[in-house]
């Protein structure tokens, strides 16, 4: 079928005016004169093509996303939110492919994360949302109650295998550690293993079990005897004896809680963060300027966690 110059620009008229109807603003023209599609509008992108917001990854963040997610969503019915974990390195992918809009993350982003979401046209803003402590625990028939910054390098490390090595009984040491994928197995290697950069050629012993989650670490050290592990502050309950830990160097031992973490005296705290793509527009944003309002911190504080104001 042959059409005339006339028909073709009335079909194309029409074809721009259905896309307008469509996504709420019309199409663009390149420098080239290529049509480009508009962006999707901020209410679009606040909420994500099915009307919810998914959030994924740190499961240490993972009880703040629950509860934010339950209090945010009684008061804004119109807006749903998928929360999920999975670890942090799992939550920054999600992000970068377009399968989070928000990313939650115990440890800052790296920079190849950053390039690689930069490749796919994802620009990672970070939010710091509260403070967290990681807790060294023990299963509760361990008779250490205190251990320093270079002991537990030495546990991880492979160096120290036995309890009587550091003042314990003569019993071996099952060390329990997160997997690769979480944030938490990054900041313990760091400001533990590593001793703050002092120990840069340590990593994590062979031999450590590895879980996913701090609940499998928890169960894990709970039902292990000799079993030594770490957790957030958040997962601490009875099942585990937590250690007290004096600081690099030397230093009063410190018991991990809310205050000493908030002061700065115990020596492992971190912050926690979520990412989004570019500055959050649209329901994201409204979400996290309830998050970071005082109804919000109050939440992470009920949690289990340290408030960011």
């Amino acid at each position: 079928m042959t059409y005339t110059k006339l028909g073709l620009t009335v079909m194309l008229i029409s074809l721009l005016a259905v896309a307008t109807a469509l996504t709420g603003c019309p199409p663009q023209q390149s420098a080239d004169g290529v049509i480009v599609e508009p962006p999707i509008d901020d209410a679009a992108q606040g909420a994500g093509a099915s009307g919810a917001i998914n959030q994924i990854g740190s499961t240490t963040v993972l009880p703040i996303a629950e509860a934010w997610q339950r209090a945010f969503t009684s008061a804004h019915p119109e807006i749903k939110i998928n929360v999920s974990g999975g670890g942090s390195g799992t939550g920054i992918k999600s992000l970068a492919d377009g399968t989070a809009h928000i990313a939650n993350a115990s440890r800052g982003i790296k920079d190849q994360e950053i390039q690689d979401a930069q490749a796919r046209g994802v620009e990672p803003v970070e939010h710091v949302v509260a403070y967290d402590g990681i807790a060294a625990v023990v299963h509760p028939s361990v008779g250490v109650d205190t251990l320093s910054i270079e002991q537990l390098s030495d546990i991880y490390s492979g160096e120290v295998t036995n309890w009587s090595q550091i003042g314990g009984a003569d019993s071996e040491i099952i060390v329990v550690s997160r997997d690769s994928a979480s944030g938490t197995y990054e900041s313990w290697k760091e400001m533990v293993i590593q001793q703050g950069g002092e120990a840069e050629d340590r990593d994590y012993t062979p031999a450590a079990l590895k879980q996913q989650s701090n609940e499998g670490i928890r169960s894990t050290v709970a039902g292990t005897p000799g079993a030594i592990g770490y957790i957030g502050l958040g997962y601490i309950n009875d099942s585990v004896k937590v250690l007290s830990v004096s600081p690099l160097g030397g230093g009063d031992a410190v018991v991990p809680s809310v205050e000493s973490v908030q002061s700065g005296d115990y020596p492992v705290a971190r912050e926690l963060y979520m990412y989004t793509n570019g500055e959050p527009t649209g329901a994201i944003a409204t979400y996290f300027e309830w998050g970071l309002s005082e109804e919000g911190q109050k939440i992470v504080q009920e949690a289990g966690f340290v408030p960011v104001n």
